[in-house]
């Protein structure tokens, strides 16, 4: 059954990937979403920590469609400090 959940939550990230510009964050919002339960599920974690995770997907899933908005990427230099600039 885990694998059946896998492979539609593949599926489903994939052809979500095809959103227009209006809806790209809150679409992002949903795939992360969708991500964070199916992987949630995939290593039974219990109640708690499958909101957790599914939360935490929906968050980084907007936050990547919003950066795909802007065109804009975060890089992470070795002294620590982050240049945003474009991907």
């Amino acid at each position: 059954m885990r694998r059946y959940l896998a492979i539609t939550a593949c599926v489903a990230l994939l052809a979500g990937a095809a959103c227009t510009p209006e809806e790209e964050i809150y679409g992002g919002a949903a795939l992360g979403a969708l991500g964070g339960f199916v992987l949630a599920e995939l290593f039974d974690a219990n109640t708690g920590w499958t909101a957790v995770a599914t939360l935490a997907g929906a968050a980084v899933g907007a936050e990547v469609a919003r950066n795909n908005q802007t065109g804009q990427c975060a890089y992470k230099r070795p002294d620590g400090r982050v240049d945003i600039r474009r991907c």
